[in-house]
């Protein structure tokens, strides 16, 4: 394969890949040009430093706390991640957001973290990368005051969600469940959808594509995105990674980002 993939979101640090990172890595290689790392909370920083340590120039790092972490702790916890801002080169503030489909009692702190976190993106000038479930309304009735940029991460909706989102300046974060028979309505808006919107993404360990649907994903499997987005768009699968490829170092600013 000549063009390589760029994963924008895998969390290739939890403990389900511990066993063999070393050959989840070699594999990912042979797709893809990198690897980006959404933090979770402060107990997962330290493992995402390390793997962007151990693989420089292959595996990068955002930093945030997910809204399924946003607990009674949550703003000592925001101390503890602001206080790291400064010491790695991050590419993006994430994992972010609002989840109201499993933490719907925690909205007022997730809003208050969720704030906080866009501030951090606004004054860094770095890309969010957003978790939004059952929350796309309350999730850019947020963004709305700041001038920011981002990806809307695990993108599943209709053509018409997509379209707020494109519109509201966003990019749209495609992984395995556009593989999945069931998923028509996503499949028709990424078919409507414009290519140069896309990043490509797998969630790993997460919503692998078929043909490894409910086994541990990991980021070689982003080529079936791939080749599913090809088939929507009519194109090849080299085009949808040139462009998607494209469309995330652009946004996470990675080609500032050299080896030497």
């Amino acid at each position: 394969m000549e063009s390589r993939a760029i994963d924008t979101h895998a969390h290739l640090f939890l403990k389900e890949f511990e066993a063999d990172l070393s050959f989840l890595t070699y594999r990912a290689r042979q797709v893809c040009a990198a690897v980006l790392l959404p933090n979770l909370d402060v107990h997962t920083l330290p493992q995402v430093k390390a793997l962007v340590a151990s693989e420089p120039f292959f595996y990068y790092g955002m930093i945030g706390l997910h809204p399924a972490y946003v607990k009674a702790d949550f703003r000592q916890q925001l101390a503890l991640l602001e206080s790291e801002l400064a010491e790695a080169p991050w590419v993006a503030i994430g994992e972010v957001g609002i989840d109201l489909f499993h933490h719907r009692d925690t909205f007022k702190w997730q809003a208050e973290a969720f704030a906080y976190q866009i501030e951090w993106a606004q004054r860094l000038n770095l890309p969010l990368s957003i978790h939004f479930r059952e929350a796309l309304d309350e999730t850019l009735h947020l963004l709305h005051p700041y001038q920011v940029r981002g990806v809307f991460h695990c993108f599943t909706g209709s053509y018409e969600e997509g379209k707020r989102i494109i519109e509201a300046g966003f990019y749209l974060g495609i992984g395995g469940v556009l593989t999945y028979k069931n998923a028509l309505a996503l499949q028709e808006a990424v078919k409507r959808l414009p290519l140069d919107r896309f990043v490509l993404e797998t969630d790993s360990p997460y919503l692998a594509p078929v043909p490894f649907r409910g086994r541990r994903n990991e980021s070689s499997y982003v080529v079936y995105v791939a080749r599913a987005l090809a088939a929507l768009h009519c194109t090849s699968e080299e085009a949808v990674l040139n462009i998607t490829t494209q469309n995330a170092l652009e946004l996470f600013g990675l080609s500032s980002f050299k080896a030497t």
